[in-house]
């Protein structure tokens, strides 16, 4: 139907005025941590409370894990699985193997068995130490670690490059890599921290799944991300101390399609 023509009013200053500070202010709030604080509680875009985990969840996610350590002491496996707060629940959980060239953490092969049992999807990282070479710490993890149909495949914990630089150290997780990839027959996934991927990662990488640690933002800046370390405050029924809480970026069933076949 057509309709009578309007006499056409201009644009309302206060509100050209209100989508410019609007705009801004993202901006500003995404550069500047304590400002972004502020603005996510100002406006809330896709976090939720979820008080028996005790923290803030990007909600926009369907799937939860967690990754532990012997720090986390002993865990009963059967109250993580069991535990659900409203609509989100733990899918997954990556557990700490190994570290450099001969320690072994001391909870692994428990945590390995019964998060198994319980029917989580489990996988298991290795700490890299920046000063030993890559494929004598990868031959350390692979005596440690057998995985089956299932599992993740290995995971490449990276946080410090010590006094090497960041062309050697990514010499050293390269020849890791390729070591775990000619055993297993996958491509290990890699996690680092936000900043630190910044500094020093290059391109050497981009064709691997990575896992990033980045906190108290809406979502890490990096678009190559597959998983997303959001928190380490998360409380788990069945863990007595606080637990680093992670989401996926696609569907349980696309994050099947990465797992050992």
């Amino acid at each position: 139907m057509r309709r009578t023509k309007k006499n056409r009013k201009s644009k309302n200053p206060f509100w050209i005025l209100f989508l410019w500070l609007l705009g801004t202010g993202i901006f500003v709030a995404n550069e500047y941590y304590p400002l972004r604080q502020v603005y996510e509680q100002l406006f809330p875009i896709h976090y939720k409370r979820y008080t028996q985990f005790g923290i803030k969840i990007p909600t926009q996610y369907k799937v939860h894990g967690i990754d532990v350590s012997h720090h986390q002491g002993r865990i009963n496996w059967k109250m993580v699985k069991g535990m659900k707060d409203k609509d989100i629940q733990l899918d997954f959980a990556i557990i700490k193997a190994t570290e450099g060239l001969s320690h072994k953490d001391t909870r692994f092969d428990y945590n390995w068995k019964n998060a198994k049992k319980e029917k989580l999807i489990r996988g298991a990282y290795h700490y890299f130490r920046p000063h030993i070479k890559g494929e004598q710490q990868a031959n350390h993890f692979i005596r440690n670690v057998k995985l089956t149909k299932g599992d993740f495949p290995p995971v490449i914990d990276v946080e410090e490059k010590g006094n090497i630089s960041s062309a050697l150290l990514m010499k050293g997780i390269m020849k890791f890599a390729k070591q775990i990839e000619s055993h297993y027959g996958v491509k290990p996934i890699i996690y680092t921290y936000h900043d630190f991927y910044k500094q020093n990662f290059d391109d050497s990488f981009k064709d691997y799944t990575l896992w990033i640690a980045h906190y108290h933002v809406r979502k890490p800046n990096n678009k190559q991300w597959n998983f997303w370390q959001h928190s380490d405050r998360g409380k788990v029924s069945g863990i007595n101390t606080p637990v680093d809480f992670n989401v996926f970026n696609r569907s349980l069933e696309e994050m099947k399609e990465r797992l050992i076949k």
